[in-house]
């Protein structure tokens, strides 16, 4: 079995490469690939980080699922970051996270959940005190895609 620095070591690595392989357009083994990584960074996440690691890799995998067009289990990990996220989760992860979830929701076509999701993370958000923090997760707001009707 992988010792704590080894799982620690591997989920960050897999969890950089999910990041690598979104941000590209990718071939049709390529996403699998992106896939397999962020499955790979939550398993090392949940043997040895903590609460808030396991929800950002529940995230994630929840982005993952929204960009390959799989709505259903992109909630599914949407709904699973937010209820593993510290009870003392700083702004920006509670708004990151309800950032997943309007994703995910759009990726499932549903405007309503979707904006509701939008406008708790935006709320949460404007308690985030540190700047650099509150820009990255606000342009991550920005590129949650609309529902189309």
């Amino acid at each position: 079995m992988p010792d704590e620095l080894t799982h620690r070591a591997l989920a960050t690595s897999a969890f950089n490469e999910s990041w690598s392989l979104l941000e590209r357009s990718r071939t049709g083994n390529e996403d699998l690939e992106l896939l397999e990584v962020a499955l790979a960074s939550r398993h090392h996440w949940r043997r040895e980080g903590g609460a808030q690691q396991v929800a950002i890799a529940d995230w994630m995998v929840s982005r993952c699922f929204a960009e390959l067009g799989e709505p259903r289990l992109a909630v599914r990990f949407a709904l699973a970051a937010l209820e593993a996220q510290p009870p003392d989760a700083p702004a920006w992860l509670r708004a990151s996270l309800l950032e997943g979830l309007a994703r995910a929701h759009a990726s499932a076509g549903n405007a309503a959940a979707r904006d509701d999701a939008l406008g708790r993370a935006h709320a949460a958000l404007e308690d985030e005190e540190d700047r650099e923090d509150r820009a990255v997760i606000a342009d991550q707001l920005a590129t949650v895609p609309a529902v189309l009707d």
